[in-house]
């Protein structure tokens, strides 16, 4: 079993927070976006907490910070273009061969680009992902990260962009033709917590504004993984505390941002071994 986290910790230093929930899920990759600290900072912090030794993989640019107790020998980054500040792709060979490739991702904020203009850089993640997809030889590919973007939006579920559905039975097919030309499914879960009527919070983010629409609770933080793989995902939740420690508030159970982010975090395994 492989077991990752992923925060977006919105420039925080969190590093004590994040080396506990590590102990607490016993886990092997960590992925954070807008960290708040320093590399070796970081490592020290995992290594104090747990007593094993973290590698740090990203390069200075990266929005995602990857650390890893897997030896660094398994890890092959896939992917250094245009895209390369909001997307990392790795190989990592871990557990039966060729392993899984991760697709570490903070894309581009609402704050920042229409919906339109989200969808729209969407597709270049989308080529890129099969790109590489078909440079190595195989679709066992996770994206782990902040989309800012929800489910069902259409960065998400478009065909020309990440195409991720809401059941296993639709990934199932694999693809679909759109416009003449087949289009590999995602997986994505995150369907499957969003709402009251789940285990866990409602979602990921939670905003308030004065539109006249406003979904309050957002699932921008999100695991979409391809066919191939989507059968070893286990254990997959939004954690609302850690060691005891609750990251919402009382009594309106809302994600306590004055202290630790906006974002909840991200826990899952994968059967890989």
């Amino acid at each position: 079993m492989t077991s990752f986290l992923f925060w977006n910790v919105m420039n925080r230093d969190l590093r004590g927070l994040i080396a506990r929930a590590v102990v607490e899920r016993d886990v092997d990759i960590v992925l954070v976006a807008e960290s708040g600290v320093p590399d070796p900072d970081m490592i020290g912090a995992l290594f104090t907490a747990t007593g094993d030794d973290y590698a740090a993989l990203s390069d200075d640019a990266d929005k995602v910070r990857v650390f890893t107790r897997l030896p660094v020998d398994r890890w092959i980054r896939r992917q250094r273009d245009s895209l390369s500040d909001r997307m990392a792709i790795w190989s990592v060979a871990v557990g039966r061969p060729p392993g899984i490739l991760l697709v570490a991702t903070h894309f581009v904020s609402k704050n920042h680009s229409s919906s339109s203009e989200q969808a729209m850089r969407a597709q270049e993640v989308a080529k890129e992902i099969n790109r590489v997809e078909e440079g190595v030889g195989h679709e066992r590919t996770i994206v782990v990260g902040d989309l800012n973007m929800n489910p069902f939006e259409d960065g998400v579920t478009g065909g020309l962009a990440l195409h991720a559905v809401m059941t296993k039975a639709l990934a199932g097919r694999v693809e679909r033709i759109v416009g003449g030309i087949p289009r590999r499914f995602f997986y994505n879960p995150m369907w499957g917590h969003f709402g009251d009527r789940t285990a866990g919070p409602p979602g990921t983010y939670y905003h308030r504004s004065p539109a006249d629409a406003e979904l309050f609770w957002h699932m921008f933080d999100q695991v979409l993984l391809r066919p191939s793989v989507m059968g070893l995902l286990h254990g997959l939740s939004i954690i609302d505390s850690i060691d005891g420690e609750s990251l919402l508030t009382k009594p309106a159970g809302l994600p306590r941002e004055s202290a630790y982010s906006d974002h909840l975090p991200l826990t899952f395994n994968l059967t890989l071994d």
